[in-house]
């Protein structure tokens, strides 16, 4: 039920989304090393991790770099902060509407954006205002719902899922050629922040649905994590310690958290509708069902190692299924989207500091340099916003 209504959306949403401006700067990107294809793991006495598809593939050829009379983004960016949030403006557009996940390389040099309307993944370079890749390696129907570079920015994986299982997909892309290194079919999954692990589901007939933890570069299972129900989401905490499934219970979502390490499962929460960790993994920020079934959560603040509650700061907050609060890069600075506009706190007190315009529900993600921040929405601009003159 939770695949059909997800796939209807897409269907909905994708016949109304608007067309690109063609006005919009265009932009681009590229770096190096590729990731170690993953061997077939031969141990009986341990499940089969899931393995790339055999069929070939042809590489992505990188798109003829666009060139623009002027630099994209200003050179002036200060870190976003507690003390300016308030002085955030517009300082540019990507070429394209319509995202379903931002997400950026770690030296903020480039950004990447599943787009909506084509189901493609795009990657451009800020410095240059160059387009570089259109990675479509992903197989129709489908939503590209995880975006993740390499922490030295050589590879990125994108994962889609769509209206059958057989849909989902994870790839493994080279960044300096678009080259598609590794690909996963059939499953959701994610990598683990340091690049070391791979959780991806395993779906039989007979047993369920398992989420599978191994080795990204040998392939050998670490654990075979048992999930209560059919898993549409999945995630690693900042530090790698817990990996989480998003599941759909009986009458909303079910979170499970395992320990890594052991394998053991931590918790399950069930009233949650979706959750961001700030990435020193101190808080979480989570959205909870409010009972309206109209894709609002009332947003709380977590201890991010205990699962404690501290605070709530909101009842009206945006729960649709792409959109999720976002921290800054250092913790300081929590944005979460509420229909219309985007409000932004600060951690430390929870006081609220600036409110932004939105169109519509709005994913937000911070470039990790902690000078942008993107807000983007399925049929609208892909916007980053700044705070100009260093100040």
């Amino acid at each position: 039920m939770k695949r059909m209504i997800l796939a209807l959306i897409v269907i909905f949403l994708a016949g109304c989304s608007k067309a690109p401006s063609e006005d919009i700067i265009e932009t681009a990107i590229g770096y190096t090393q590729a990731a170690q294809p993953t061997e077939k793991h031969t141990d009986t006495s341990h499940p089969e991790t899931p393995t790339p598809s055999q069929t070939p593939r042809p590489a992505t050829s990188p798109k003829a770099p666009t060139r623009t009379s002027a630099p994209f983004l200003p050179a002036d960016l200060a870190v976003i902060s507690p003390q300016n949030v308030s002085k955030l403006e517009p300082v540019a557009v990507l070429p394209e509407q319509g995202a379903s996940v931002v997400t950026y390389s770690p030296d903020s040099r480039r950004v990447a954006a599943g787009m909506f309307s084509t189901n493609h993944v795009k990657i451009w370079d800020l410095t240059s205002g160059q387009e570089l890749f259109t990675l479509s390696g992903h197989v129709d129907p489908r939503i590209i719902s995880y975006l993740a570079f390499s922490p030295d920015g050589s590879s990125l994986a994108s994962g889609a899922q769509g209206w059958d299982v057989q849909n989902d997909s994870l790839i493994l892309w080279d960044t300096d050629t678009g080259r598609e290194l590794q690909r996963f079919s059939g499953v959701l999954g994610a990598i683990s922040p340091d690049w070391r692990l791979a959780a991806l589901t395993r779906r039989e007939q007979d047993q369920g649905v398992t989420l599978i933890l191994s080795d990204l570069t040998s392939g050998k299972v670490i654990h075979n994590l048992k999930a209560p129900g059919d898993i549409y989401g999945v995630s690693f905490s900042p530090q790698g310690q817990r990996v989480a499934a998003r599941m759909p219970n009986v009458y909303q979502d079910l979170f499970s958290f395992w320990l890594v390490d052991s394998g053991q499962l931590d918790l399950a929460m069930y009233d949650w509708v979706g959750f961001s960790f700030s990435p020193d993994g101190r808080f979480i920020a989570a959205l909870l069902e409010n009972g309206s079934g109209s894709h609002k959560g009332e947003l709380n603040i977590f201890d991010g190692d205990t699962f404690r509650w501290i605070k709530t700061l909101a009842k009206d907050a945006d729960s649709f299924w792409y959109v999720y609060p976002a921290f800054s890069p250092d913790g300081q600075v929590l944005a979460a989207s509420f229909d219309d506009h985007v409000i932004l706190w600060e951690t430390q007190d929870w006081k609220e500091l600036a409110s932004l315009p939105a169109s519509s529900h709005t994913g937000l993600a911070f470039s990790p340099d902690g000078r942008i921040l993107t807000t983007y929405t399925y049929s609208g601009l892909v916007q980053l916003w700044g705070v100009v003159g260093g100040q």
